[in-house]
């Protein structure tokens, strides 16, 4: 049932709040499964940004059931929130894969963002082909780079990162295309300023 066919006073199920992020109702925090099973208040914060004072959400124990009159939306801060709508994120494998989605940054500022390789299992190897793509800006990507130590994080750099502003909503595209395994990831990352600590998405 689609979220706006949803009674104020009926149970929302995983695939409800599915459709209540798709239309703009939420903003969602991880994906959601595929389900008609009724969401817990727990459940509700694990999987979407909502209001967690609103009273009546506030007033149940985190076991019990909400309905939808529980659910208030609330703008996430600080974060930077990736909404795939195709493929699944982060990305493995060692066939070429991509995932595509919004990406909108909730900080008050400018913030970095890089396309980044995690080697995992892997200790050797060279990563190519693997890029992000923000329409219409000219894709930014890992080429060339050297796998020396298992676990090694690679990202892009500072001549191949896209800078967010703030509530601002990207169409993004990320690749995996190095044909690399050993359990390696592609995934963003990004940083507050340029030249800092980058952490993933």
């Amino acid at each position: 049932m689609p979220w706006v066919s949803l009674a104020n006073n009926q149970a929302v199920t995983f695939n409800n709040l599915w459709d209540a992020v798709n239309i703009g109702v939420f903003i969602q925090k991880q994906p959601i499964p595929t389900s008609n099973e009724c969401i817990t208040k727990a459940d509700a914060n694990d999987y979407v940004y909502i209001n967690t004072s609103y009273a009546s959400y506030a007033a149940k124990a985190s076991n019990q059931l909400v309905v939808k009159q529980d659910l208030q939306a609330a703008t996430p801060s600080n974060v930077i929130v990736y909404t795939p709508s195709t493929g699944v994120y982060p990305l493995s494998g060692s066939t070429s894969v991509s995932t595509s989605g919004t990406i909108t940054s909730y900080y008050s500022f400018d913030v970095y963002l890089y396309v980044g390789f995690n080697s995992a299992g892997l200790n050797s190897g060279t990563v190519n082909n693997d890029s992000m793509l923000i329409v219409p800006q000219p894709a930014k990507s890992i080429s060339g780079a050297t796998i020396t130590s298992f676990g090694q994080v690679i990202t892009s750099g500072i001549a191949q990162r896209y800078i967010l502003t703030p509530s601002t909503t990207y169409n993004i595209t990320l690749t995996k295309g190095d044909l690399l395994g050993g359990g390696s990831t592609v995934r963003f990352y990004y940083s507050l300023c340029d030249l800092c600590v980058q952490f993933p998405l």
